[in-house]
């Protein structure tokens, strides 16, 4: 008598069966990964059972709850876009823009990913408060409550940063100069020297009247922070996005292009290669 062959404890197959044939258990995992945490994970029923400490439950990590949260961050976007604009209030630009770029995992393995920050004047100076909110659908409901007595405040993405989009990056020289792209807020805002006053070094973008071009240069700069939300220019994507642009003219069939950027060890290696061929 013919034994059949035992089923694999993932997808509950034949080991001998055609779809199983030559497939491992743990090859049969790693495909359907997904598809087996999902049916193990707990059931919920309600969101503050997905968070532990503000953070999602390893239970829950590469699950279908993942694609259900990314789905609610859309959906709630696109209501607060189409229903809150009324009766004289229209919704901050930047929670368009948040919704055009989409949103990433980050933003759901937090709870609470997006603040209203509010700036309060004090005796003393300006105080920055922030209520933090789990959708922009609720950020732009709070936002809109308190826009007419702090005209001041925005909301404001503390998961995730934003690049300075491409149709901005050739018209942001006619914006005056102290308005800065602020990837935290996903729009331009007033930056300030931060107080005490702090500096460090960085690799900037300077015009070269001879050579008719831009040269990145070694410059001390003064750290300078968002108005609002308290974001300073130590961050890359801040340098990458208020930097100048240019245009590079390639000519076809060009493959290789020089980098502008001479960094010491591009300076080396160069010495290093004349030192070789002087040699020969």
């Amino acid at each position: 008598m013919n034994r059949r062959s035992p089923r694999c404890r993932w997808c509950r197959k034949r080991l001998d069966s055609k779809r199983h044939r030559g497939v491992s258990e743990t090859l049969c995992f790693i495909r359907n990964e997904k598809a087996i945490r999902s049916r193990s994970r707990p059931r919920v029923r309600s969101l503050s059972e997905v968070y532990d400490n503000d953070k999602m439950r390893s239970e829950f990590i590469g699950t279908d709850m993942e694609d259900k949260l990314m789905q609610r961050q859309r959906s709630m976007a696109v209501d607060a876009l189409l229903g809150l604009s009324r009766n004289g209030y229209q919704v901050p630009k930047n929670v368009e823009f948040f919704l055009q770029e989409g949103f990433v995992w980050n933003q759901i393995a937090q709870r609470r990913p997006w603040a209203v920050y509010v700036l309060i004047a004090a005796p003393k100076g300006t105080t920055r408060k922030r209520k933090r909110f789990n959708n922009l659908y609720d950020a732009v409901v709070f936002h809109k409550k308190i826009h007419t007595r702090h005209p001041s405040s925005g909301i404001v993405s503390l998961a995730h940063t934003y690049e300075l989009p491409a149709e901005w990056r050739f018209r942001k020289e006619k914006i005056p100069k102290r308005f800065k792209w602020c990837p935290h807020c996903g729009t331009f805002r007033v930056f300030k020297i931060k107080e005490p006053r702090e500096e460090f070094s960085v690799l900037k973008k300077v015009w070269r009247e001879s050579k008719g071009r831009y040269d990145w240069v070694e410059r001390s700069v003064y750290v300078i922070e968002c108005q609002l939300c308290g974001h300073n220019n130590r961050s890359p994507i801040w340098r990458r996005s208020n930097q100048p642009w240019e245009k590079r003219r390639i000519k076809q069939g060009v493959r290789r292009v020089k980098p502008r950027i001479r960094t010491t060890r591009g300076k080396k290696a160069r010495a290093d290669k004349k030192s070789r061929t002087r040699r020969r």
